[in-house]
């Protein structure tokens, strides 16, 4: 009964108290040991191999450690000198307890430590939230809700210990360390999860490591990291010291959908070359790990001029701009004064500082940032950082994109071609209307009235425009010219033009304000000067929302549009060849009624045009010279006046001029069918 009992308690016992070691078989003993189970003692530095423990042995000693209280029994009467073995055995039962006792103690005392660090090992965790910031230059704060599961049967707490925080090694336990963590004492349930909330602070051991830690979490990828540490956890009443070796899935923190809208010019330096523009950025985050109080941010931004070129279609525009490329330019900074992540809808207010001191590169590619933003054109910049930071382990983890849109209006809103502005026109040095004899280029400017605003809340200086307009579609027409001499009208010329789409050549000159004798731009206070300042200045103010404002530009043939459209041979001025009285080809001199006529034929009483071109950007005393400046703008309705269908032009003032004129009207001029 007893070596049943012994087996089916204990079985393999790891160790035995010094003080059984007397009921360890002798030498002498091992040979009868017939149900032996390996034994290794709690003697440390023990060389010779285990002993093994024997049930028959330890019934042996049993019985030999009866012997006084048989002898004690014999002489009382009670038991005679051929007293059997179980007798004795029996008078012995008072030790088992005590034994029992040992063996139990023995078996609390080795077992328990290996069945906490069992459940240990087999337990997981997994992140539920995470918070990290603020930082500085040795850490960062973390506040951290952890769920541990399979964490044991029994209740036990787990007392503070510190965590060495890992990045995640093929084929090793641990790579590099990225910091140091302090938990405080935590619950654990019994066979439940339990939720393990902290805040603690992650004190940075490798600035490296932390980088590669953090940054595939913010271009979207999870990826793991290891969790070591020792801890005292306490259970049954015992306190029990085990490792910690586990693997936490960090979640991807990757902004979508970033869009920068309500961008605004705020302020230029040319000391520094910077300019600033306020926007206010927007994206979404699934992730449960945010980035809170962080301060102020900043990173660098790069503009791909190429992959941003309105002809590439929008996702391919957001790939290839959306990497860092030899192609990739830097173009400036932007500052995020109060960066967060949080989980769900983030909006923020940011800065970015165009800097042309980068070089000749920046400049260029910030030309055509502006223009295409001007043009309302949607743009990708690509932004690399955190850069210069006090936590310098934050530097470079992340490389997002941001959408930033076009300008919900375009810079030029319309237009307008009437009899002042596009027949007669403006001299330039008198500010009135030109003489029929002094129409030549310089003297003379025709145009239209061209009405814009500036997109943001401040006003916009530009100077050098030169745009290209066109029609949205090539056309071709025939037109007649009669001279009215009296009475009389005469045929004087006919011609056809060829099918184009170019509408004209539209500038800025001096002379351009002509139209508008009250527009003063910081002009001086004298009359005379002003005017003569007036009349010398080619440059356009817009102001900021809501205003509008008007300004002329002056309208020309584009280069080799002479030869487009006219006959061979007939590209010179069309009046006689009189440069005074008509400095440009037939076709170019009819254009204007030619598409007021062939528009207002189709029911519409504007005409539009898609208008690209340069311009010289003055914000201060910054600017952005017209050669890195270009803008296209994109169905700018050109409206016009019946004094432009029914076009006629004469001498000035007097009876002579309204019996000598030249004239065509809607009905001289023939489309061919559609």
């Amino acid at each position: 009964s007893i070596r049943k009992a012994l087996r089916l308690s204990f079985g393999r016992l790891p160790l035995l108290p010094a003080g059984l070691r007397h009921m360890l078989p002798t030498a002498a003993e091992r040979g009868f040991a017939a149900a032996d189970v390996p034994l290794v003692t709690a003697q440390s530095g023990d060389s010779a191999p285990p002993r093994r423990f024997s049930f028959a042995i330890v019934q042996a000693k049993l019985s030999r450690c009866a012997t006084p209280f048989v002898a004690g029994a014999q002489a009382a009467g009670r038991c005679s000198s051929r007293c059997s073995l179980k007798r004795r055995t029996a008078c012995c039962l008072v030790l088992t307890p005590v034994i029992s006792l040992a063996l139990a103690l023995t078996l609390a005392l080795a077992v328990l430590p290996l069945c906490v660090q069992m459940f240990m090992d087999a337990a997981t965790i997994s992140l539920v939230n995470c918070s990290l910031g603020p930082a500085d230059a040795t850490g960062i704060d973390v506040a951290i809700a952890l769920r541990l599961d399979n964490g044991g049967p029994v209740a036990a707490t787990i007392r503070a210990f510190d965590a060495v925080l890992h990045t995640q090694a093929d084929g090793a336990e641990a790579g590099a360390e990225i910091g140091r963590l302090s938990f405080p004492t935590l619950p654990m349930a019994a066979s439940a999860p339990t939720l393990l909330s902290t805040t603690s602070r992650l004190r940075v051991s490798s600035a490296a490591a932390f980088r590669a830690a953090t940054a595939p979490l913010l271009r979207g990828e999870a990826s793991e990291w290891v969790v070591r540490g020792e801890a005292t956890v306490q259970v049954l009443g015992r306190s029990v010291r085990v490792r910690l070796r586990k693997r936490l899935r960090m979640p991807a923190t990757r902004m979508e959908e970033m869009r920068a809208t309500d961008v605004s010019i705020e302020r230029g330096d040319n000391a520094t070359g910077v300019l600033t523009v306020a926007s206010r950025v927007s994206f979404f985050s699934r992730s449960s790990l945010e980035l809170v109080q962080m301060g102020a941010l900043r990173v660098h931004a790069y503009y791909d001029a190429g992959a941003n070129d309105p002809a590439v279609p929008a996702a391919e525009r957001r790939a290839r701009a959306g990497r860092l490329s030899s192609s990739s330019v830097r173009v400036g900074t932007v500052l995020l004064p109060n960066y967060e992540l949080r989980a769900g809808y983030n909006e923020l207010e940011e800065q970015i500082h165009f800097d042309q001191s980068l070089g000749v590169e920046a400049q260029e590619a910030i030309g055509h940032f502006f223009g295409r933003w001007l043009s309302g054109y949607e743009q990708t910049l690509l932004c690399v950082g955190p850069v210069g930071n006090e936590a310098a382990f934050l530097d470079n983890i992340s490389v997002t994109t941001t959408e930033v849109l076009g300008v919900p209006t375009p810079l030029f809103t319309g237009g307008l071609m009437a009899e002042e502005h596009t027949v007669r026109g403006w001299d330039v040095t008198t500010g009135a209307s030109c003489d029929t004899f002094q129409q030549q280029t310089g003297r003379c400017v025709k145009g239209a009235v061209v009405y814009g605003k500036a997109p943001g809340r401040r006003s916009l200086l530009f100077r050098d425009l030169v745009y290209d307009a066109f029609f949205d579609a090539p056309f071709e027409y025939s037109a007649t010219m009669r001279v009215h001499a009296g009475p009389l009208p005469i045929k004087f010329a006919s011609f056809a033009c060829r099918p184009s789409d170019k509408f004209a050549r539209l500038r800025s000159v001096p002379g351009m304000w002509a139209f508008a004798p009250g527009h003063n731009h910081s002009y001086s206070p004298d009359p005379a000067v002003a005017q003569r300042q007036r009349l010398a200045d080619s440059t356009v103010v817009l102001e900021g929302r809501p205003t509008e404002g008007a300004f002329f530009l002056a309208a020309e043939p584009q280069p080799g549009q002479a030869n487009e459209t006219d006959p061979p041979g007939r590209t010179g001025p069309c009046v006689l060849g009189l440069k005074d009285v008509d400095p440009f080809d037939c076709c170019f001199t009819t254009r204007f009624t030619a598409a007021a006529c062939y528009y207002q034929a189709r029911g519409e009483d504007s005409i539009p045009i898609t208008a690209s071109g340069n311009a010289t950007l003055v914000v201060d005393d910054w600017e952005l010279p017209a050669a890195n400046f270009g803008a296209t703008i994109a169905r700018v309705p050109i409206g016009f006046t019946s004094a432009l269908t029914d076009f006629r032009v004469g001498i000035n003032g007097g009876p002579l001029g309204r019996q000598f004129f030249l004239e065509f009207t809607c009905e001289d001029i023939a489309f061919p069918p559609a």
